[in-house]
C-alpha cells in the first residue's frame, strides 16, 4: 500500500469514526467531537498547546494578545514564554511602510 493510499485510508478511518461519536448521541456534530479530543490532548500534554500558539504567533496567525488569551496568561507573561522558547517577539511595524503594509494586509 502506498503512503497515500494509507493516507486515504487512515482519513476514513477518521471520518467513520467521527460520524459514528454523533450518530452513537455521544456529541451533537463532528465539530464538537474533535474540539473534545483537542482539549483531551492539551490536558494531556499542554507542552503540544503551547508549541502550537508559539507557532501559531511566529508565522503572523495570531497576535500577542491572542495568544496569551488562548494560554491564559498576560501578555507580559506571554513575552516571557516566548524569549523562554527562544521565540523572536513581533512588536508591530518599525517604520511608516511597515505600517502601511499591515494596514493593507487588515
Amino acid at each position: 500500500m502506498s503512503d497515500f493510499e494509507s493516507l486515504v485510508e487512515e482519513r476514513n478511518i477518521v471520518s467513520w469514526e467521527l460520524r459514528q461519536l454523533v450518530k452513537s448521541g455521544l456529541y451533537p456534530d463532528e465539530q464538537a467531537a474533535l474540539r473534545s479530543a483537542l482539549r483531551a490532548l492539551f490536558q494531556l500534554n499542554p507542552q503540544t498547546k503551547l508549541q502550537m500558539i508559539i507557532s501559531a504567533y511566529e508565522a503572523g496567525d495570531v497576535s500577542l494578545g491572542k495568544a496569551a488569551e488562548m494560554l491564559g496568561v498576560s501578555q507580559e507573561e506571554v513575552k516571557d514564554i516566548l524569549r523562554e522558547e527562544g521565540a523572536e517577539i513581533h512588536l508591530g511595524p518599525q517604520t511608516v511602510e511597515g505600517l502601511l503594509e499591515d494596514a493593507q494586509n487588515a
